[in-house]
């Protein structure tokens, strides 16, 4: 059975049982339509905000937050930890460099589909695996010392431009097992991901205006005021679980992976501007 999801004219069709594509050649593949569907749905729903500038979140839309925000980002509140993600990676230089030959600007390729693991990696899955054939040991991935690491990362990252592919039909079904996540109600709420960040993006919810979609990812990890400290974006998403009263997940579970993986796709074309600060 097949639900379809409008949005003032985005159609976007996912099944509600078993995700697999009954197209999934990838001569047209259906991610590229929705990257397509998406972004012209955020382009023409805010003429006023430029591409590159959904990369700042809600403050492409919400001047008074904007300006608040700018403000912040004179004396950073993350700056401390790019600084102490620098002394975590030249720690054990050597056995990052190996796992990322090209270095710590690697922010805008991840998550990525691994083809040996056939899972989505995640860039702190991807430290902490990296660990792991090293005989270190692995990094908490709420702890400090791992959300240090990756602002370092997404620092040494800024403006890159992030490009996530879906290489062959199994990236593709769980690509679609994302997408599925993040359109399906759930809760005692019964809400959906899309509800929020689509429906009702620029409106606001008590004191504070929801963030597009279009731009979500590109800032992780996050300095957000309501939590007082840098986060990773799975805290995020528990939040939101919590948030609509469902069960929430663990940190890079892999429903959670496969949420960021279609999360991040349709940001495809943006800039990383992490860290960041974030209501």
């Amino acid at each position: 059975m097949l639900k379809i999801f409008k949005s003032l004219g985005l159609i976007l069709i996912i099944c509600s049982q078993t995700v697999i594509s009954s197209h999934a050649e990838l001569k047209d593949p259906e991610h590229i339509k929705d990257l397509n569907l998406i972004q012209s749905y955020f382009k023409k729903r805010f003429p006023d905000v430029s591409f590159n500038d959904f990369a700042n979140g809600v403050y492409a839309l919400d001047n008074t937050a904007r300006e608040n925000w700018e403000a912040l980002e004179e004396f950073p509140p993350y700056e401390v930890h790019i600084e102490a993600g620098e002394e975590y990676w030249q720690s054990h230089d050597t056995v990052y460099n190996k796992c990322f030959p090209n270095g710590p600007s690697i922010k805008h390729q991840y998550p990525t589909w691994d083809e040996q693991l056939n899972t989505v990696i995640t860039v702190p899955l991807a430290i902490n695996l990296c660990r792991q054939s090293h005989d270190l040991s692995e990094l908490d991935y709420m702890g400090m010392e791992m959300n240090s690491l990756v602002a370092y990362i997404a620092y040494q990252s800024r403006d890159k431009i992030i490009n996530i592919t879906i290489p062959n039909e199994k990236a593709l079904n769980a690509y679609q097992q994302g997408k599925k996540f993040y359109f399906t109600r759930r809760g005692q709420l019964n809400f959906a991901c899309f509800h929020c960040h689509f429906d009702n993006a620029g409106k606001r919810l008590r004191t504070e205006s929801l963030g597009p979609a279009l731009g979500q990812t590109t800032g992780w990890p996050t300095y957000r005021n309501k939590w007082g400290a840098l986060g990773p974006l799975h805290k995020r998403y528990i939040g939101c679980n919590k948030q609509v009263r469902a069960a929430p997940l663990e940190a890079q579970s892999e429903t959670y992976r496969n949420l960021e993986y279609f999360h991040t796709h349709m940001n495809n074309g943006l800039p990383i501007n992490g860290p960041s600060v974030r209501r």
